[in-house]
C-alpha cells in the first residue's frame, strides 16, 4: 500500500519533491503520540501545542505542514545571503525541519550549520557534503550518541536534492527520524584525525620540554643525531619541534576539510 502524501493542490512554498521528501521521512500520524524524545507529536511531525489525546484529519495535517514550511522557508531565505534555487532551498528546508532553524543557546540549527555557511560562500559542493554532519541521535536506551541509518539516508537524500538540476527527478529512500532526536552538527573535536593531530602536537611539546632532562632519553634520538649536529641543534629539540609542526599541519588540514563540509 502506497504511503499517503500531502495534497499537491495546496500552495506549497517549495517544490512537491521537497514536500514529498519531508513527508515521507516524517510519516503521517492522525493521533498524538510521543516521539522517542518524549515530545507529543501529530500529523506530519507537528509538535507546537500538541497534547496527548489530540487527533486530526489528513487535511488538517496537510494545512499545518504547509503553514510550518511556509514560515520556515521565509526564515531560510532571510538567512541566505546567496540565492538558493528551488532544490537548494528544498534541501535546506528538509534539514531545518529535522534540526531546527536557529537555537542561539546551543548554537544549533540551520543558522549555525556548515551547510548554510558554505552555501552563502558559494561553495555548493562543500555545502552538499556538510549535510552528512547531522547523522547522529541519542540512543534512548543507553543515552549515548550514535550514527543512525535513517539519518544517514535522509542526509544523503537532502544532499542529492541540493545538487540536483531543477528538472531532474529524485529518488527518496523511506526512513523517518523525528526533529527532536537529531543532535547538533558533528563536533570537529570528536574527529579521530583532529584528535590525532592534537596528540601529535602535544607529544611534540612534551618531547621538547623533556629536552631539559638531558641525556636520559638521548638514545631515542640516535637516528637524527647526525643531522641535528650539522644544525647545531640538540636532537631532542629537533624531534619535538618536528612533531609539533606535524601535529599543527594535521589540525590545520582537518579544519580546512571541515570548512569544506567533510565529516
Amino acid at each position: 500500500m502506497a504511503k499517503p502524501l500531502p495534497d499537491p493542490g495546496i500552495p506549497w512554498p517549495v517544490s512537491m519533491t521537497a514536500v514529498g521528501m519531508i513527508a515521507d521521512f516524517e510519516g503521517l500520524r492522525l493521533k498524538a503520540y510521543r516521539c522517542p524524545a518524549g515530545v507529543p507529536t501529530i500529523g506530519w511531525g507537528e509538535t507546537d501545542g500538541v497534547q496527548m489525546g489530540d487527533t486530526c484529519t489528513k487535511e488538517q495535517a496537510d494545512r499545518w505542514l504547509c503553514e510550518d514550511l511556509t514560515d520556515r522557508v521565509k526564515a531560510i531565505k532571510a538567512m541566505c545571503t546567496e540565492h538558493a534555487n528551488e532544490n537548494q532551498l528544498g534541501a535546506m528546508l528538509s534539514l531545518a525541519y529535522n534540526i531546527g532553524l536557529r537555537d542561539d543557546k546551543r548554537k544549533a540549527g540551520l543558522y549555525y550549520s556548515t551547510v548554510l555557511r558554505c552555501h552563502n560562500e558559494r561553495k555548493f559542493e562543500a555545502a552538499s557534503r556538510a549535510f552528512s554532519l547531522f547523522n547522529m541521535a541519542r540512543d534512548p536506551s543507553t543515552g549515548q550518541l550514535r550514527v543512525l541509518p535513517q539519518l544517514t539516508a535522509r542526509r544523503a537524500a537532502e544532499a542529492a536534492l541540493y545538487l540536483r538540476p531543477e528538472d531532474d527527478e529524485l529518488h527518496v529512500p523511506a526512513a523517518g527520524v523525528m526533529p527532536q532526536e537529531v543532535q547538533t552538527e558533528t563536533s570537529l573535536a570528536k574527529s579521530p584525525i583532529a584528535q590525532g593531530g592534537a596528540l601529535t602536537t602535544g607529544l611534540g611539546g612534551v618531547i621538547t620540554v623533556a629536552g631539559a632532562l638531558g641525556d636520559q632519553i638521548s638514545p631515542v634520538m640516535t637516528h637524527i643525531k647526525e643531522f641535528a649536529d650539522q644544525l647545531s641543534v640538540q636532537p631532542i629539540y629537533l624531534a619535538g619541534g618536528a612533531l609539533i609542526v606535524v601535529g599543527l599541519v594535521v589540525m590545520h588540514q582537518r579544519l580546512k576539510q571541515r570548512r569544506e563540509g567533510w565529516a
